[in-house]
């Protein structure tokens, strides 16, 4: 039961769960919801509309593949006069210092069980669970990101989900793509932000 509930949770995008079969009720009635949610029709720019799942899905890989394929050039400023030096070197070195293994495993074992999976489809609880197995991989791996080590392809695909704006929307403009990407992603940015979090009174002006 205990397994059921946490495969529901992560259908139902819901962050709030427990034990038992209420729960799993509850589960199942906000999959319902979203069923009823489910659109029809989708517009597209031109004025013609996609009606069938596959037509749907086709059309939205290309329009994001579109919007998100754009890149422009923009030429930017050199402000650095106008930024005063605000970290010390002994802040600096922190920053930049190689991550410990416990700070690797607090990056990993702060990331929501529930949160939705990468493309690997490994979530956090897979981690936590395996730890003793794993941690020398894992901790290499975030080690190698803070030396500049290019990222692999398979460290930085993602899953896009598309988030609605609107209630029933009718375009593709209306969602907001959101990116679910793998573990290893979340935990080198969770080390960045437990390292930013201390010095961040000293970035942001209080203007």
């Amino acid at each position: 039961m205990h397994h059921e509930n946490v495969r529901l949770a992560q259908c139902a995008k819901v962050r709030w769960w427990g034990h038992g079969d209420k729960n799993s009720r509850y589960f199942h009635a906000i999959l319902n919801k979203r069923k009823q949610e489910r659109i029809g029709e989708m517009s597209l720019p031109n004025g013609s509309t996609l009606k069938s799942p596959l037509e749907t899905h086709d059309g939205a890989v290309q329009y994001f593949m579109d919007f998100l394929g754009q890149s422009t050039c923009v030429v930017l400023l050199d402000l650095s006069d106008l930024v005063a030096n605000v970290i010390s070197e002994d802040d600096n070195s922190r920053l930049c210092s190689l991550p410990t293994e416990e700070e690797v495993k607090q990056a990993v074992f702060n990331i929501p069980i529930e949160s939705s999976l990468g493309p690997d489809g490994f979530g956090s609880g897979f981690y936590r669970a395996c730890w003793d197995a794993v941690r020398l991989e894992v901790v290499e791996a975030v080690r190698e990101f803070f030396q500049g080590v290019p990222l692999p392809r398979i460290y930085t695909a993602s899953f896009i989900v598309l988030i609605p704006k609107v209630a029933q929307p009718t375009g593709f403009d209306k969602f907001w793509p959101i990116s679910l990407g793998f573990v290893f992603y979340k935990t080198c940015s969770n080390v960045l932000v437990a390292r930013l979090a201390p010095v961040l009174s000293s970035l942001i002006s209080s203007e």
